[in-house]
């Protein structure tokens, strides 16, 4: 009955949902880095973008790349659940995994394949491309990691922009507190399908009229960090750092969500560790089904 269930939507219980999330985990090798071939596959897809040359090479993008990034994608699934449990984390093409082929139906000039996929975790009931989304990119030239405001074509401004200029001294806290104008990047789209990194604003006002950003951290292809296991730890850590982001995007109680990020930070920060998979199924139920603190049981404990 869960696997009938479309996960994408709020429909499916959260006992359906760890059933599905386990059943494809155990058919996942355990992520052990993005190696030097993978991105060398995206390297000679765009220089071979046609179909004749992907039939070929259909069975190493099945093990090396999809293989990769579903592993990356479920590995890191309990730690976003634990960030919010309304963020989908099955590895599911269309949904947490972008689609390597373009749709040709309606743009026939296009070439069939891109040259780059995307990992992000949507909310369910919502569309990933107009929804803001915690991501990562990867391409031929290496990976970003960050945050994306959402929609399919950029506004100059959005709901972000909008809960900042209402909330100036909230954001300019958050920055202050994570550093991130010290840590990471506004980036935008370079040639050949790479990233140009500029300088984040220090002033929460100044952010109000960044259009469209996208903010986060790039790492070359060359990067060993990103042929890791612990690559799993950075991209939490990002993660961690540019949640609130997404809060001032979609949150409908901003200053209570701020309040229970602060409060909840610390027991999110536990790095990840190689376990058994006895001992990491264990980790990761408590993990699934056992978040932080609610504000509910916040205020209750209160008021005790």
């Amino acid at each position: 009955m869960c696997l009938r269930l479309n996960l994408s939507s709020n429909a499916a219980s959260p006992v359906c949902r760890l059933q599905v999330y386990y059943e494809m985990k155990a058919k996942i090798k355990q992520f052990e880095g993005f190696s030097p071939a993978l991105f060398r596959f995206f390297e000679e897809l765009a220089a071979n973008n046609n179909k004749d040359w992907f039939d070929i090479h259909r069975a190493e993008y099945e093990s090396l790349v999809l293989g990769t990034i579903k592993s990356f994608v479920v590995e890191l699934g309990p730690f976003v659940t634990a960030l919010n449990p309304e963020l989908q984390v099955e590895p599911l093409v269309g949904r947490t995994i972008s689609r390597i082929a373009n749709d040709m139906r309606f743009q026939r000039n296009r070439p069939p394949y891109r040259p780059h996929i995307y990992m992000s975790y949507p909310r369910r009931g919502k569309r990933w491309s107009d929804d803001a989304l915690l991501y990562v990119g990867i391409g031929a030239t290496g990976l970003s990691i960050g945050f994306y405001p959402g929609g399919h074509r950029p506004l100059r401004t959005g709901p972000i922009q909008d809960a900042i200029r209402d909330n100036l001294r909230g954001f300019q806290r958050y920055l202050d507190e994570t550093r991130i104008p010290r840590k990471y990047w506004e980036l935008a789209e370079g040639e050949n399908h790479g990233l140009k990194k500029w300088p984040l604003p220090k002033s929460a006002r100044r952010w109000t009229d960044l259009e469209s950003f996208t903010v986060g951290e790039f790492f070359d292809a060359g990067d060993t960090r990103v042929r890791r296991r612990s690559f799993l730890e950075t991209a939490r850590s990002v993660f961690l750092d540019l949640y609130p982001l997404w809060l001032f995007a979609t949150s409908s109680d901003l200053s209570g969500d701020l309040e229970f990020y602060r409060e909840n930070r610390k027991l999110l920060e536990r790095p990840v560790q190689k376990k058994s998979s006895s001992q990491q199924a264990k980790s990761q139920t408590n993990s699934l089904t056992k978040p932080p603190r609610s504000r509910d049981d916040r205020r209750q404990h209160h008021s005790r």
